[in-house]
């Protein structure tokens, strides 16, 4: 048998399954035909093939993905599996832990909040929450093996945390003292958003406000800000705000116990190349509902729900009659507002071109990103390997969702950069000039 036959074949074996889920559940939009906004039904069909071969692979326990343009939807599918022991398909009804894809949308909850007038972007964060009303930045370790550190020149903004530019951390630094000092950072799964934001604003900072690029918790505190000023519980506010008028059914931070089996499990590929379910602990149970609401990094949702999401931004903040933000608001959350090299020093070569706008990264330089975009695009992946952009030059909106713990695996590959460069190139043509850039 040729490579291009086994190749052949291993896609078959998952298009059945792929295409019967494909007829099974409603569409998140209304559809075209490929060609019809300008996409090349041959170019689609190869990213549609990618996906399922990867799937094939064992590279991932499964892939569900959705691309639209120009508010049509015009490819979807479902490849592999969603349990790969009870050989349980993917379908495009398949909830996913979107991690951090969680944060445009804790970002959006913050802005509709801005745009009632609540508080300006750079007000202090301590105006609502007051635990971070005397900020410390970190100088250095103590003889006794304690942080050094020194007042805050000047406070924590609203602003700041949309931007990542807090100067809190996370759990993912592993390379200096700082991060050391936030790995005894232990959040109880069962507190409540409001005692977990007040142990993470007893940590230094790693620089001063505003003056540094990190990732962080500052998500999360953003979820605590939005319970504040609304006088709402954060899931609470998303659901009623955001979730029901965009008619995002499959989104929420819980399960019950019968949409569990809906989820995918999440995998980590072995040193032999097998997949096994992650043991990672911060995978909660999805139908604990004691667990607090992480804006950060805990809701569940579809590619379809995510779908309708980005689709809203695409829009200017609006969808199927439903004004979620205003067009100025989603262009002010569009606009970088860091240095342009900040995720590059941050990240890597990945990042090369990327810049940060509110919750959401901005592509600066498409000439030398490291894989197809135009300048203008938005996005925000998450740690498992979910993706989804908005690209207002081209019209396009795309989702990909799978779950891929990358922890221990120093040659995992993430498929964002495999994504994009597949899915631009089914552009025909590349531009419409009756298209204005947002």
């Amino acid at each position: 048998m040729t490579p291009r036959m086994h190749r052949w074949m291993l896609s078959l074996a998952f298009l059945a399954a792929s295409a019967a889920s494909a007829k099974s559940a409603p569409t998140p939009l209304p559809t075209a035909n490929p060609r019809s906004v300008g996409l090349s039904p041959t170019r689609l069909r190869r990213l549609d093939e990618f996906f399922r071969i990867q799937a094939a692979q064992h590279r991932a326990g499964g892939y569900v993905w959705m691309v639209a343009r120009d508010g049509r939807l015009v490819d979807e599918g479902a490849s592999g599996y969603r349990n790969v022991a009870a050989r349980t398909p993917m379908t495009l009804d398949t909830r996913f832990r979107i991690a951090s894809m969680s944060k445009p949308i804790t970002t959006v909850a913050v802005l509709m909040l801005y745009e009632r007038g609540d508080f300006h972007l750079d007000d202090p964060v301590s105006r609502f929450l007051p635990e971070f009303a005397n900020p410390r930045v970190f100088v250095r370790m103590g003889p006794d093996g304690k942080p050094v550190t020194m007042p805050a020149s000047g406070p924590i903004t609203i602003r700041d945390l949309l931007t990542q530019q807090s100067g809190l951390g996370y759990v993912f630094d592993d390379t200096t003292p700082l991060g050391k000092v936030y790995d005894t950072l232990h959040l109880d799964p069962h507190a409540s958003l409001a005692e977990v934001v007040r142990e993470i604003a007893k940590m230094p900072l790693y620089f001063e406000p505003g003056q540094g690029w990190r990732y962080s918790y500052a998500d999360d505190v953003l979820g605590r800000l939005v319970e504040v000023v609304s006088g709402m519980p954060f899931a609470r506010f998303l659901h009623q705000e955001i979730f029901t008028p965009l008619g995002m059914k499959s989104t929420s931070f819980h399960l019950t116990p019968a949409q569990a089996p809906l989820l995918a499990t999440v995998y980590r590929r072995e040193a032999d190349g097998s997949l096994a379910p992650s043991p990672s602990p911060w995978l909660m149970d999805p139908t604990d509902r004691r667990t607090w609401p992480s804006g950060g990094g805990g809701l569940i949702s579809t590619a379809g729900d995510y779908l309708r999401f980005a689709q809203m931004l695409a829009n200017g903040g609006s969808l199927d009659g439903h004004e979620i933000l205003s067009p100025v608001t989603v262009g002010l959350m569009a606009h970088n507002q860091v240095p342009p090299d900040a995720l590059y020093r941050y990240f890597g070569p990945d990042s090369l071109g990327l810049g940060y706008g509110l919750g959401v990264a901005v592509e600066l330089d498409a000439a030398h990103a490291p894989q197809a975009d135009l300048n203008g695009d938005i996005s925000w992946g998450g740690i498992l390997d979910t993706h989804w952009l908005v690209s207002p030059r081209s019209g396009l909106v795309a989702v990909l969702l799978t779950q891929l713990d990358p922890s221990g695996d120093t040659g995992a590959r993430r498929t964002t950069g495999d994504f994009h460069d597949l899915l631009f190139s089914a552009l025909r043509p590349v531009a419409d000039p009756r298209r204005r850039a947002r």
